[in-house]
């Protein structure tokens, strides 16, 4: 009998441990992920979050940047961390929505292999030209580009990125002769932007609005469907005269799947709350990005929903893997 009762007694302190474990989450340094180099849009909503987080839990939140192949370097690392809330990652629309089409092989299951914990917000694009070239709006640069020899060449944050998409749009809707430059992130792209190496680009307005507010670059519209209020005196694409032209990108914070439920429970309400503090609202703004902020179930419909709508918009586009 007093076997009987050790035996229960020590089955129920194995199960007891993980709830233990999840009630002090965390209890260490956590990781978090950003799949794209140091200085773009996607590094700087994570650094304003970590340390915000890092706050809330007295415990540090690294950021590491693990950039490359179009965000599959980074997105591959996280799906293959242990599932326990110390690895996390900021997605995008591309590397957990457009690329699972335009990349069918790729490394890992955007859908399968992770835990959605919030959609964090959306910001559309910017298209953003050198000061030396002389154009004010859209159908400036489409007039501008048609008048030089041999075509122009613009640059994107990846291959397939919304960024390459919006672009390849305009270039086929206007009939222009320009040769897509893909770089490994809007960071990287933005000094030869501003150098007049590449003629134009469509960048996220967290990037973009802070270097065309500095005069740095020329921001001639914006990709929402209507104006965003951190850009009001920006035009949109279509009343750039470019129809239906309204193209949004989003930003999720994801972990890998299996993540026990307690924990994927606290990182979205502690996100969230990041999220919303009345400092990180006065940053946003600043960035041109408009914060959400959603469970977890939420934004899983939204990741699933824009596969149709992304394989719609390559289809349209004619994008190929290069």
């Amino acid at each position: 009998m007093q076997l009987v009762r050790l035996f229960w007694i020590a089955a129920l302190a194995v199960l007891a441990a993980p709830v233990a474990a999840q009630d002090s989450y965390p209890s260490r340094s956590v990781r978090w992920v950003v799949p794209f180099p140091a200085g773009g849009p996607t590094d700087t909503l994570s650094r304003v979050l970590a340390a915000k987080l890092g706050e809330q839990w007295g415990q540090s939140v690294v950021v590491e940047n693990k950039g490359g192949a179009s965000g599959a370097i980074g997105s591959e690392f996280v799906a293959k961390a242990t599932p326990d809330g110390y690895t996390i990652m900021l997605g995008t629309q591309s590397t957990h929505a457009s690329n699972m089409i335009f990349f069918p092989n790729l490394p890992y299951d955007p859908l399968k292999d992770f835990q959605p914990l919030t959609l964090i917000g959306t910001a559309c694009m910017a298209l953003v030209v050198p000061p030396s070239v002389p154009v004010n709006t859209p159908q400036e640069l489409v007039t501008w580009i048609k008048k030089q020899d041999g075509g122009v060449n613009y640059a994107s944050a990846a291959q397939g990125s919304s960024q390459h998409v919006a672009a390849e749009l305009m270039v086929r809707r206007a009939g222009l002769k320009a040769t897509h430059v893909p770089y490994r992130g809007s960071a990287a792209a933005m000094p030869d932007l501003m150098s007049g190496r590449v003629s134009f680009m469509f960048d996220n307005l967290p990037s973009a609005l802070p270097q065309a507010r500095a005069g740095k670059v020329k921001a001639l519209a914006q990709t929402c469907a209507v104006r965003s209020p951190s850009a009001p005196d920006l035009p949109t694409m279509i009343e750039s005269g470019f129809p239906d032209f309204a193209i949004e990108g989003w930003y999720g914070i994801l972990a890998p799947t299996r993540t026990p439920r307690p924990i994927v429970d606290k990182l979205s309400t502690d996100i969230n709350k990041a999220l919303r503090e009345p400092d990180s609202m006065e940053r946003w703004k600043s960035l041109g990005f408009d914060p959400i902020g959603t469970t977890p179930e939420a934004f899983a419909q939204r990741q699933r929903a824009d596969l149709a709508y992304w394989k719609k918009m390559i289809e349209d586009t004619g994008i190929k893997a290069e």
